[in-house]
């Protein structure tokens, strides 16, 4: 997950917005319904601009991306979580006993846009081209996995990858250099999604219109503007068992200004009937919601979402000791920082490493706030008159730091808050100058697994160049997380993960804070729709109006 690339990721952090905002006006009485019965659903986005290229979009496939664009695999999101599912494949995949293996056997009927059948050589070239150096920026966990993959540059100049084989049309099998028993979940992501053999080497064209696999196809993109997406004719529904394709329309309107935007679907009038919010509303945002009984009825908030933690460096003189660090983590005040946050309805309390609705997730604490316990900890390590720490932290991020300091001075535990651009921040962390002891930062796991919320975060491997903030160097830990990565039974590989939650978080390197919640008010022609606590975002491929 990438912190700072929120332009090519449907993230829950709304994104920063200069441009000059375009009004949300109604234009008739019957809001998204043109007036021959075709019905438009309206995305409100503060995006400048969009492109749909899936070789370097990491957008969920519940997402607008999802919209255009199939994959081997793909999630099926319900109240209670997601599951990985069949897309363009017929299953989720056949691995082979060694677990180096995956194959796929493509479902009959599925189409281009232009009628054109999907190949297995059109999923390879997909692929092949994520490794092109042009469209850097992209999903990168399958780069090394698939075998050859680390010396392949691309299609474009006519080679091939080798560790992707299509001894026919509708077979494709992926040999990798490791076992991954997340692959299913890679194969739902943008990368596998079909690409014509031999299109797309014009790319910026491509990051404008794409040709479409999915239920919609784009029908024009105008950057800072919007994007239209009209019915695919030659999706066939049934192939697929997720999408709904609702609407006959979808316009992404670009360039939206936040507070308009929420002021626009809470009059509830005209296109705002049938409008939604791309990204979560903000607290003051939520207020205005809040103050009216029509669109609180109208409001949906997930059960979490984005983790916010504290990362404690195990190479800091002082939080070297794990005396020091467990400290810490009895002194926090999560109630406070919580309501700092906005309160219950904008985040919850977080006490682990893996998040509810992630297979392996299960509710325990191992430091319930004893501020005397801190003491006596502090005591132990040899700092019976308490310490000093130094906390790095994004500039937006503050009332979180300054609600932490609050708690920790409780033990005598004083916090010198250092606000930092997040550019910098990450820059001097990840480039072998982390002069901080601790390091606020946030996280989402790529697709729902606990590899992709741990692994990258404590994996020794990753200290320098990676994240792994808390310069975690534990060869245990390493152990066990490589094998419930190479772990193909999936009950197996979610009972190691918990383990491995509970192993790290005893080390007391994580410090992990809240969950944010997610906000999204849609027009009353919006069908009623959920969010669970993981992916943590309206599933745009299900939405409905009503009529």
């Amino acid at each position: 997950m990438t912190h700072h690339r929120r332009s090519r990721r449907l993230v829950g952090v709304a994104a920063a917005l200069t441009a000059t905002a375009l009004a949300i006006t109604g234009c008739t009485a019957g809001g998204g319904d043109t007036g021959d019965g075709e019905q438009t659903l309206y995305i409100l986005s503060t995006d400048t601009t969009l492109g749909w290229d899936p070789a370097i979009n990491v957008n969920f496939p519940s997402t607008w991306e999802g919209l255009i664009a199939r994959r081997l695999t793909t999630w099926k999101v319900t109240d209670s979580g997601v599951e990985v599912v069949p897309d363009l494949a017929t299953d989720t995949g056949t691995v082979s006993e060694d677990g180096l293996s995956w194959t796929y056997t493509l479902k009959d009927g599925i189409e281009f846009e232009d009628g054109t059948p999907i190949t297995s050589a059109d999923i390879k070239y997909g692929v092949e081209r994520t490794y092109s150096p042009d469209l850097a920026g992209g999903l990168h966990y399958h780069q090394s996995l698939i075998q050859g993959g680390d010396s392949y540059a691309g299609p474009f100049d006519g080679a091939e990858l080798d560790g992707i084989e299509t001894p026919d049309d509708k077979t494709i099998v992926f040999h990798l250099t490791t076992s991954y028993g997340d692959w299913p979940w890679l194969a739902a992501m943008n990368a596998f999604a079909p690409v014509p053999v031999g299109e797309g080497t014009d790319l910026a064209a491509y990051d404008e219109q794409p040709i479409a696999s999915g239920p919609y196809r784009i029908e024009s993109n105008v950057a800072g503007s919007e994007t239209v997406f009209v019915r695919n004719e030659h999706w066939d529904q049934s192939t697929d068992e997720v999408r709904t394709a609702g609407p006959d329309k979808i316009v992404i309107r670009q360039s939206q200004n936040p507070s308009t935007t929420a002021q626009s679907l809470i009059s509830d009038t005209g296109d705002a009937k049938t409008s939604i919010n791309a990204y979560p509303l903000s607290a003051a945002e939520l207020a205005l919601v809040n103050a009216d009984p029509s669109a609180q009825e109208r409001l949906v908030t997930s059960d979490g979402g984005m983790l916010y933690y504290v990362a404690l460096n195990n190479d800091s003189p002082t939080l070297s000791n794990p005396l020091v660090r467990q400290a810490v983590q009895y002194a926090t005040d999560r109630a406070a920082i919580v309501l700092a946050q906005g309160g219950d309805q904008a985040a919850v309390a977080a006490t682990t490493l893996i998040p509810g609705g992630i297979a392996g997730h299960e509710d325990f604490d191992l430091y319930p706030e004893d501020v005397d316990k801190a003491k006596e900890l502090l005591a132990e390590a040899g700092y019976p008159d308490g310490v000093t720490l130094n906390l790095w932290v994004a500039n937006e991020d503050t009332a979180a730091a300054e609600a932490l300091q609050q708690g920790l001075a409780r033990a005598d535990i004083t916090v010198n808050i250092n606000p930092l651009d997040i550019g910098v921040m990450y820059g001097d962390a990840m480039g072998g100058n982390p002069d901080y002891d601790m390091f606020l930062s946030y996280w989402i796991g790529d697709y729902p697994s606990a590899n992709s919320y741990i692994s990258l975060m404590f994996d020794s491997a990753y200290i320098d160049g990676g994240y792994n903030l808390s310069r975690t160097n534990d060869a245990a830990v390493d152990e066990a997380m490589h094998a419930a990565i190479a772990e193909t039974d999936p009950d197996q590989a979610a009972s190691d993960w918990t383990a491995i939650d509970k192993q790290i978080m005893g080390l007391g390197s994580m410090l992990p804070l809240y969950l944010t919640r997610n906000s999204y008010l849609g027009g009353s022609d919006v069908e009623p729709f959920t969010i669970p606590g993981y992916p943590p975002f309206p599933d745009f491929t299900t939405l409905s109006l009503a009529g």
